[in-house]
């Protein structure tokens, strides 16, 4: 999935941490509508900052280059979809981001993962929750 091929940003919020700041008000519009055009895009973010809808055409089109939108005419105009859902996407992001750091840094990863965790009952509940059915598979 070329979406995943840039760079993971922890400072940002969001889907910003995968993609462009734009790019992650985009999807977060079109996965809040589940279909708009150019226009409707436009329209929705001209409301917070004022851009050109030559900006929010380009950022469409890479969008879909990337595989997270699908791009269909109607008459002369486009109407976009979303390729992946919201939660797709954030488990791949998740996949991919937990993937590299076990790669390169299993025990510290997996350290300050149970750091984090042990600070939260409810995450600590699940988490013990999610081992039982591991081991409950493996017989």
């Amino acid at each position: 999935m070329s979406w995943l091929e840039g760079e993971f940003k922890p400072q940002n919020k969001g889907v910003a941490k995968v993609l462009g700041e734009l790019e992650a008000r985009v999807m977060e519009i079109i996965w809040d509508l589940g279909e708009a055009t150019v226009k409707d895009v436009h329209q929705l973010i001209n409301q917070e900052k004022k851009l050109a809808y030559t900006t929010i055409l380009t950022i469409m089109g890479r969008l879909a280059d990337k595989g997270l939108l699908i791009k269909k005419s109607i008459g002369l105009a486009h109407s976009y979809t979303p390729a992946v859902s919201r939660d797709e996407f954030y488990n791949k992001v998740a996949e991919t981001v937990v993937d590299g750091l076990f790669e390169e840094f299993a025990e510290p990863a997996f350290t300050h993962f149970l750091k984090k965790v042990e600070k939260d009952p409810q995450k600590l509940a699940e988490l013990e929750k999610m081992l039982l059915k591991i081991k409950e598979q493996q017989g």
